[in-house]
């Protein structure tokens, strides 16, 4: 077996009121003027396991994406680094 590493970022889908990006924009706004600010807030989680193959790895990680890191009605995943790595 081989040990692969993933970047995997959650977001809202652009449809979706951010309310945690749109606090963070006001908080921002309130402690220091900044000009034409937007805020999105999400979640990146890294994943090391263990596959067989690249293509398997893959499979793994948009599974576990798509089933448990977000909502499918609400939000979006992006596979940002799908690496074998060697520890």
């Amino acid at each position: 077996m081989k040990k692969f590493s993933a970047k995997v970022i959650v977001r809202m889908k652009p449809t979706v009121k951010d309310i945690k990006g749109l606090t963070l924009k006001s908080a921002i706004e309130s402690f220091i003027p900044i000009a034409d600010l937007s805020c999105n807030v999400g979640s990146v989680y890294f994943l090391k396991f263990n596959a067989n193959s690249e293509a398997e790895a893959l499979h793994t990680v948009e599974k576990i994406s798509q089933e448990i890191l977000s909502n499918e009605v609400i939000e979006t995943y992006e596979i940002r680094s799908l690496e074998e790595i060697y520890e």
